[in-house]
């Protein structure tokens, strides 16, 4: 039976000492586990990214030039909680894609916590709101990996998190799931950012 723990951010004494415990969750049988540190990273340099992309140009080497600056994007944590989901769910059911093998997209998937719009969830394959990135070892890689499309998946990615377009620059909040993989799994991590704006 496949079980998985959850260890809260805390003390603890261990041998008259005062240890601060990380916040993840571990699959045993798998060694598949959440890292928040990794999704603070990546949060960080989003928001950097979005407020100068051309500042990135020369740094990623590719051109972010006629790329508005964003304002900031604030954390939600129902939007990160979708997003640890997803990243672990394709980690353990083997798949990478915006519709899971239950033939749902993120969007469905998000409105369960978080409201959005008609049309956004007329299709329940659709998952405009999403952005993956598979392999990356660290928060920081996955967010440049996006940015630069370096997956050659059509620039959807980096067009949602940069806030290209009226709809994706009218997105203002962002939950990011990054979780390690193991060798038997796809990918050495998997990293998902949803991005949303609460139905009015």
């Amino acid at each position: 039976m496949l079980r998985k723990f959850s260890i809260i951010a805390g003390f603890c004494l261990l041998a008259g000492s005062l240890i601060l415990l990380p916040s993840f969750t571990i699959n045993p049988e798998k060694g598949v586990y959440l890292d928040k540190a990794q999704e603070q990273k990546a949060f960080v340099l989003l928001n950097k990214v979005r407020k100068d992309p051309n500042a990135y140009s020369e740094r990623y080497g590719v051109s972010l030039r006629g790329i508005a600056p964003r304002t900031d994007l604030v954390w939600n944590d129902s939007l990160a909680v979708v997003a640890e989901r997803k990243a672990m769910s394709m980690a353990m059911r083997g798949y990478f894609g915006h519709v899971d093998p239950d033939g749902n997209g993120i969007n469905i998937i998000i409105n369960k916590s978080y409201p959005l719009s008609d049309d956004l969830i007329k299709d329940k394959k659709l998952g405009t709101l999403e952005a993956l990135e598979g392999g990356a070892p660290s928060g920081e890689v996955a967010i440049k990996n996006i940015v630069t499309d370096k997956a050659h998946t059509g620039q959807e990615g980096r067009k949602l998190v940069l806030g290209e377009g009226d709809f994706n620059a009218s997105l203002n909040e962002v939950g990011i799931g990054y979780v390690h993989g193991t060798g038997s799994t796809k990918y050495w991590s998997y990293t998902v950012i949803i991005l949303g704006k609460k139905k009015q």
